[in-house]
């Protein structure tokens, strides 16, 4: 009597940030002989500092990452979509470019019970994608280790692997502040803050300039804000005057859930709108 072989298949999604490289360390300790799937869905909208990171985890943990790309560019999809750029709203890049790759690639596990690692953090309010095809599992091994953001830290400093280097912090003198890219992704990430934008522009001009030139037909990246704006020494300014109030305030004050954001005033509209959906968990639900 044949009996149809049962096959696993275990995945570990690497974004090219800090949780899902310290996800691999830690799954490796744990379970040292099992065989890891690594994959980084690579929307060609990268900043370089992201595929150093991937190369310096590869060399570390001995390990190789599958580069998967969409089957259509950003800038393919964008003129399908008329121009219309993707926001915290409308997400169509996440869908397109990350979760409806990761489905394709696993259409050719169909017949494997397939476990998809996830690196949200136990202090993190956040679900994450959880597919609905009935073959795919989702495990949260740090929500259920209860591994937090200092845990990570931890785990990538012991491990030699370290943050990645978009997380360096510049060091402005004039205005007295320190600021860094807070996330993974793409360099035109939607959600960065003004302040973030600012970075871009300062430390990865060509890639600002990029994305400078997808704003058109009256769609730009921030709300009533093109980046020709932006750049204008003015509200340079501006942004930077009101990133150190911001941080002055959150010192004396900690926030919590964003709620103080709507007694600060001078925060930008757009800051306040980035705060507000995170606050809502909105930026993290991902719907097929």
């Amino acid at each position: 009597m044949n009996q149809k072989m049962h096959n696993d298949l275990h995945v570990i999604s690497i974004s090219g940030g800090k949780d899902s490289a310290a996800l691999a360390v830690y799954l490796q300790d744990k379970y040292p002989d099992r065989k890891f799937k690594y994959l980084f869905f690579d929307t060609q909208e990268e900043l370089q500092d992201t595929y150093n990171y991937l190369n310096k985890i590869q060399s570390i943990l001995n390990i190789t990452i599958e580069y998967k790309k969409p089957s259509k560019s950003f800038q393919e999809i964008l003129l399908e979509n008329n121009g219309y750029l993707p926001s915290p709203m409308e997400r169509w890049c996440t869908r397109k470019m990350k979760i409806e790759t990761f489905l394709d690639t696993m259409k050719e596990y169909k017949d494997y019970t397939i476990y998809n690692y996830v690196g949200i953090r136990a202090d993190e309010d956040r679900k994450g994608l959880v597919p609905v095809e009935k073959n795919i599992v989702t495990i949260m091994p740090f929500k259920e280790d209860g591994i937090t953001l200092n845990d990570v830290k931890r785990i990538l400093h012991d491990s030699g692997i370290g943050l990645p280097e978009y997380y360096d912090i510049v060091r402005d003198e004039k205005y007295d502040i320190e600021y860094f890219r807070s996330r993974s992704g793409c360099y035109f990430c939607f959600f960065m803050r003004q302040i973030e934008w600012v970075w871009l522009y300062e430390k990865h001009p060509k890639e600002f300039q990029k994305a400078m030139e997808f704003e058109k037909s009256g769609y730009t990246w921030i709300k009533d804000m093109p980046l020709s704006e932006l750049i204008k020494p003015e509200n340079i300014d501006k942004i930077k005057k009101s990133y150190k109030r911001q941080e002055e305030l959150k010192k004396k004050q900690p926030i919590k859930n964003g709620t103080m954001l709507e007694e600060m005033d001078f925060i930008s509209k757009h800051d306040q709108m980035i705060a507000n959906i995170e606050k809502d968990k909105l930026c993290v639900m991902c719907t097929l």
